[in-house]
């Protein structure tokens, strides 16, 4: 179903077929701009250019990403480890990434890929299990729950299986829910034909990036907040243009933040 021949040289042309398999991608598991995507895939490569060896990956919540990193890692080297409590999108994106990805690279995914549907802070299978398989992990991206409360928990449970060099990313950047997803739940309870639920107390916090930035200097002495492509491309990404309809309903709904769309997405660089 989506074994479409990508003409051009996958190698040669990675960003183009990068958005090849991701416009294959239907809106449910194509959760980030295009721009970020393509930024994903320069840090890593910029990264690898650093460390000169195969580098471990990790995600929480998968889809778009995830396709930066496999074809990052078709090209160098490494591995991908991704968690998702939804394993109906991990099971859709295994199939999509070995007819298109592994087809154009002659590559095995499932060597390449592990996916766990599960929640990603759990200590027995969530990202703790990375120091029982003797890995050090190089990246992380960080797009599940989008509460600071949760995303602090899955940063401080990376730092815990973190290489003494590393970068870490996260999406929605800018949410300010700390333990509730506000947003999100409203459009499950619109779908529901229910009134938007009762504001809950105490559910305002710093945002995502500044609570990611004071956990890691608190940790760290060398903490960078890095500059990607996105903050450029995203003004004129076509993926905002192309899923216009359900962007109005999730701006409608306080879901997003049209005015803050270049602050989507924040990276830190830790030495």
């Amino acid at each position: 179903m989506y074994n479409y021949i990508f003409e051009g040289n996958v190698k040669q042309n990675p960003k183009d077929f990068l958005l090849f398999v991701k416009r294959l991608m239907p809106r449910w598991v194509n959760c980030i701009p295009d721009s970020e995507c393509i930024a994903i895939f320069e840090i890593l490569k910029k990264l690898r250019s650093k460390k000169r060896k195969k580098l471990n990956l990790i995600e929480t919540g998968c889809g778009a990403s995830t396709i930066a990193m496999i074809v990052h890692c078709c090209i160098y080297g490494g591995k991908v480890f991704s968690w998702d409590i939804n394993q109906s999108r991990g099971s859709f994106l295994r199939a999509l990434f070995s007819e298109s990805i592994g087809l154009h690279f002659g590559k095995d995914i499932n060597k390449i890929w592990t996916f766990i549907g599960y929640n990603s802070i759990d200590k027995d299978i969530g990202i703790p299990v990375l120091n029982e398989m003797k890995k050090k992990a190089d990246f992380g991206f960080f797009d599940s729950l989008h509460t600071t409360d949760h995303v602090k928990k899955e940063l401080n449970a990376f730092l815990k299986t973190s290489a003494k060099k590393f970068i870490v990313a996260f999406d929605d950047a800018y949410y300010n829910k700390r333990h509730t997803n506000e947003g999100y739940i409203n459009m499950m309870r619109l779908k529901l034909n229910l009134k938007k639920m009762i504001k809950p107390k105490n559910n305002v916090s710093k945002e995502i990036w500044e609570e990611a930035f004071i956990l890691l200097k608190k940790r760290f002495k060398k903490v960078k907040k890095i500059k990607t492509s996105f903050e450029k491309n995203s003004k004129k990404d076509l993926f905002f243009d192309y899923f216009s309809t359900d962007r109005e309903f999730t701006l409608k709904i306080d879901m997003e933040e049209e005015k803050k769309r270049s602050k989507t997405f924040a990276v830190f660089e830790v030495n």
